[in-house]
């Protein structure tokens, strides 16, 4: 019997490994991040007959008891995920006791064997090959490894693409958070970020207002060379988002 594929939209990227010239790699076109809520109301515009309120108290329910469980030390295993916490750390004889200079417990969640199945039915239809000009190709949390959205305070932010290194004695280079709603802009110049260079950008996020944010670079540089006469600027495709 035939399997029926989903169809994920991807869109290809020039591989910035120096052993890689001529290659790309894929890089899913959404970047979105739900809540717990706004996957509720996603259900709900799909069936109709959704209580959002009650699945969302439901669902909170539900990850509360979840995280008592793991820290009374139990293993979660829903099929979609498993859950374990771990005790990080070396210690020096069998009556060493803990330190949490030493020693932290964490929490490991890995891909359940439904999630796994489902990625298998899985294939990628290639929209297009970015730009190699220049430009943006994703938003990173650092933490996570993921792509994303989301603008969390404190977290490093790491952004990639090809040409956006921050130069030039343009009074306005540099990065930008503007805030779509009011306008306001946050700028950046190289020296405010944590990494400045032609394929990676890392910006450590500020305390920002609630709301959507467009990523925008200013810069005059040019890649090998002489710095560009005029700056040009460049946008993200996507709006980034403050809780």
């Amino acid at each position: 019997m035939s399997v029926i594929h989903r169809v994920i939209k991807a869109i290809l990227y020039p591989n910035p490994m120096n052993n890689a010239k001529g290659k790309y790699l894929a890089r899913t076109s959404k970047h979105t991040t739900y809540n717990i809520r706004e996957t509720c109301e996603s259900l709900k515009n799909k069936s109709g007959s959704v209580n959002v309120d009650a699945m969302e108290y439901h669902v909170k329910l539900f990850f509360e008891e979840m995280t008592e469980l793991l820290e009374d030390g139990n293993k979660i295993n829903t099929g979609y995920f498993t859950a374990q916490a771990h005790v990080r750390g070396s210690f020096d004889s069998k009556a060493d006791q803990y330190d949490s200079e030493r020693h932290s417990v964490q929490i490991v969640f890995s891909t359940g064997h439904l999630i796994r199945q489902r990625a298998a039915q899985l294939k990628a239809e290639i929209l297009r090959i970015a730009s190699k000009n220049y430009g943006f190709w994703s938003v990173t949390d650092a933490q996570t490894k993921f792509n994303t959205d989301k603008l969390i305070m404190n977290r490093l932010l790491v952004i990639r693409g090809e040409k956006i290194k921050i130069t030039g004695d343009d009074p306005t280079a540099g990065l930008y958070l503007i805030h779509t709603e009011s306008g306001a802009e946050h700028h950046f110049p190289a020296s405010a970020l944590y990494q400045n260079g032609n394929a990676i950008l890392m910006l450590i996020v500020p305390e920002l207002a609630t709301g959507s944010y467009q990523l925008k670079i200013i810069t005059q540089y040019a890649g090998k060379g002489t710095p560009l006469t005029q700056a040009r600027s460049c946008v993200y495709a996507n709006l980034l988002y403050a809780d």
